[in-house]
């Protein structure tokens, strides 16, 4: 050990102190520690983005529900066929493994709203309805989970028995 210490000073004596360039060994290292963090970094990005696309459908999917509720309690009947008797009675959200379906209940021919999904972002039921009448929510506290499949992370929306429309974090439930 004290022989190899010894030829490091005389290997540090014997450098030139005007040299300004950088050794192989420096370079290496710099080089080592850069790819080590943009490593990192896009490893980090890939969750960034896997989770602002659970954040985008859980929105989408929370937007849905405030828009029936809204059309439901204002009688809204845009999406019924254009007729001087048209009237709605109610409005209903349907999902299923692919959409996000907003169904006015029409006395004429309905024009469904579609909110296709992502593929990685699930419902972790995999189909039901929520209905709204023209008064008000008439239901229970719902809590409606997603998931990306990808992550395995979730996030839920909840449905409270006064129509309010809310977004949380959640634990995933076993399966």
């Amino acid at each position: 050990m004290a022989r190899l210490h010894f030829c490091v000073i005389i290997a540090w004596d014997l450098m030139d102190k005007n040299n300004k360039s950088y050794t192989l060994i420096e370079i290496l290292i710099v080089t080592a520690i850069t790819l080590l963090l943009s490593g990192m970094s896009l490893v980090m990005m890939g969750s960034y983005k896997d989770d602002r696309l659970l954040n985008s459908q859980v929105n989408k999917f929370s937007k849905a529900l405030e828009f029936a509720r809204d059309k439901a309690m204002a009688g809204d009947t845009g999406l019924c066929s254009e007729s001087a008797t048209a009237y709605v009675n109610g409005y209903s959200v349907v999902v299923n493994p692919t959409a996000i379906r907003l169904n006015p209940g029409c006395n004429t021919t309905p024009s469904p709203v579609i909110y296709p999904l992502e593929r990685t972002i699930i419902f972790v039921t995999p189909s039901f309805a929520v209905q709204f009448d023209s008064q008000k929510y008439q239901g229970r506290t719902i809590v409606i989970p997603l998931k990306n499949s990808m992550t395995n992370k979730c996030k839920s929306v909840i449905l409270d028995e006064t129509g309010l429309v809310t977004n949380a974090d959640s634990i995933c439930p076993a399966p």
